[in-house]
């Protein structure tokens, strides 16, 4: 089980959007990247992904940029992660059809909890969340 480059660099992109203001108005991407040291094609790839969930939304032009496409605390951790990476997994363990042992697997009950408390925990953790903790290691 891995959080990806993807992942992370998503939540990180994210945060900086929240933090420069993206939750009340669109935010220029190059003001986004001063803040996080990620490539600007791998940056709008990211935000390709998010924005096709309605996690953000984009507008061109002048005034345009990036912004929340809902409230900060509606939006979780474990949805990022999806978008970016689909479910996180256990290797090869946890479903019947991921493994040919798994109906005689002494542990896979270990691996499934495993997720699940991954899973519930990526799910409890809102984007406010991250603001309200972290605001003191961000300047603008």
């Amino acid at each position: 089980m891995k959080i990806t480059t993807k992942s992370r660099y998503a939540i990180r992109a994210i945060y900086a959007l929240c933090m420069l203001g993206g939750d009340k108005q669109p935010i220029s991407i190059l003001k986004i990247l001063e803040f996080e040291d990620i490539s600007k094609k791998y940056l709008e790839q990211i935000f390709t992904k998010l924005k096709q969930v309605n996690i953000i939304t984009g507008s061109r032009g002048v005034g345009g940029g990036y912004m929340l496409a809902r409230p900060p605390h509606k939006i979780n951790l474990k949805e990022i992660v999806n978008t970016m990476d689909g479910p996180l997994k256990t290797e090869d363990c946890g479903a019947v059809n991921d493994c040919k042992n798994f109906t005689s697997c002494a542990v896979n009950w270990l691996w499934l909890g495993l997720e699940k408390t991954c899973d519930d925990y990526l799910e409890k953790i809102t984007i406010a969340d991250m603001m309200s903790k972290s605001q003191a290691h961000f300047t603008v």
